[in-house]
């Protein structure tokens, strides 16, 4: 299996943020520890990509939540765009506006052709660590899948 290339994260502690949510709250790094959390970036609310990867989130859900996992989808949208994105679509969990792209830069993400963000998701244990990541900007189903297979696994 080839090497993801953010899986330099896998064993450190995911960054400290301050994120506005869809519904106006500030989250940082410590409303979230304490539990398993899925976080995924996502390029733009809307695109056919990105409306295909958070709806496949939306419709494993509860699988995740069974697994013990919190979901998080992170863009630079607005919070206006991010509540029209989640009505239009039942998205059933939190979306968070990454504005200036300050987290996306501390998590050193890629840019695909030097325009879009890369399409990852990082799942972080419940004491901050991250655990594992998945990167697949054109297999947006590729996400689900590992993000299951981590949460089911993790305690083994």
């Amino acid at each position: 299996m080839l090497m993801d290339v953010h899986d330099e994260w896998i064993g450190k502690s995911f960054p400290d943020f301050n994120l506005i949510s869809n519904n106006g709250e500030l989250l940082k790094l410590s409303d979230i520890k304490g539990q398993w959390s899925v976080l995924f970036f996502y390029p733009k609310d809307g695109s056919p990509g990105c409306t295909i990867e958070s709806c496949a989130f939306r419709d494993r859900h509860d699988e995740i939540v069974e697994a013990g996992g919190n979901l998080y989808g992170i863009s630079s949208d607005s919070t206006q765009t991010h509540q029209n994105f989640r009505k239009k679509h039942n998205l059933q969990y939190t979306l968070l506006t990454d504005s200036k792209g300050q987290l996306a830069k501390k998590m050193q993400l890629k840019r695909t052709f030097g325009i879009l963000r890369s399409r990852v998701t990082f799942i972080v244990d419940p004491k901050g660590i991250v655990r594992g990541v998945v990167t697949s900007q054109f297999n947006p189903y590729k996400h689900i899948q590992y993000t299951l297979k981590i949460l089911m696994s993790k305690d083994e």
